[in-house]
């Protein structure tokens, strides 16, 4: 009896729980959308975070694989800077020194400096006065042989002496000045007439002036007179302690005598040499 009952219990309380009201369905499908959303805002608040990590990893990983060739393309850029820079610093440049002779409307001297600014080297040719060479007057016109020392008196503009000089070397002359032969002599202390003939001849002027470390005062001297150098040119023959070189010509000279009168003239192989050394000391 106990038993059946027991039984008759069960089943009712299992057909009670098997019954949904529309009541009981909405709630039950209301539980189940909000338990959804619950996991999906769940789901999102863990994203979120993870995506700016990702990217930011991102990022990191490319920018270390980018540095090395951004550190190779600096170092050759910075190579490059370097001998352009170096390249237009090795260049130097010409003076042409010109002593003049008023009295008589003559260079008697006739001074070569090449400045070579990087290894604050300065090449010196002293040329004899009697030198044999085509003459030009300012406009670059050709004309004939004569003494270096009669070009000023054919032509008083300084440009005709700079174009003969520097035709007969082949390489460019930059610069010029002009000055009074009386002002070197008495830059060396010179005041005697039979010397100063004496050094003309010998063309040692040039060795005098390294003898006695004049040639700072010689471009001190440049200043005060005719010339067409930049101030900047100017301050950089000031400012650097050159070491002058002098070229002896004497070896490589030969006297000549044409229609007779009395030139010298280089040798040819003598020539070409010192137009090669002075055409790579100015790197042109």
């Amino acid at each position: 009896m106990v038993n059946k009952f027991q039984k008759e219990l069960s089943s009712y309380v299992d057909e009670e729980e098997l019954t949904f009201t529309k009541e009981d369905r909405e709630q039950t499908i209301q539980k189940i959308r909000n338990q959804k959303t619950t996991q999906h805002n769940n789901k999102g608040s863990y994203t979120r975070p993870i995506m700016p990590i990702m990217a930011t990893l991102a990022v990191l990983v490319l920018a270390i694989a980018l540095i090395p060739s951004l550190i190779v393309n600096e170092r050759i850029n910075t190579k490059s800077d370097s001998v352009i820079t170096s390249s237009e610093n090795e260049e130097g440049f010409s003076v042409l020194l010109m002593g003049e002779d008023a009295t008589r409307h003559r260079n008697p001297f006739n001074l070569l400096l090449t400045f070579h600014p990087d290894k604050e080297n300065v090449k010196v040719v002293t040329f004899p006065r009697d030198l044999y060479v085509d003459r030009y007057n300012a406009d670059g016109e050709k004309f004939e042989k004569t003494k270096l020392l009669h070009v000023g008196a054919y032509a008083p503009n300084p440009e005709a002496s700079v174009i003969t000089v520097s035709n007969y070397l082949d390489i460019p002359i930059d610069y010029y000045a002009l000055m009074p032969m009386e002002e070197i002599f008495q830059l060396l202390g010179i005041d005697n007439k039979s010397k100063i003939n004496e050094i003309e001849e010998q063309n040692s002027i040039a060795n005098l002036l390294k003898k006695d470390q004049k040639f700072p005062e010689l471009i001190e001297l440049i200043s005060h007179h005719q010339t067409n150098l930049t101030e900047d040119v100017f301050n950089q023959m000031e400012m650097k302690p050159y070491q002058y070189d002098i070229i002896q010509l004497e070896e490589g000279l030969n006297d000549i005598f044409v229609n007779e009168i009395y030139y010298v003239e280089l040798e040819s192989s003598f020539l070409e040499k010192l137009r090669n050394d002075l055409q790579n000391h100015i790197g042109r």
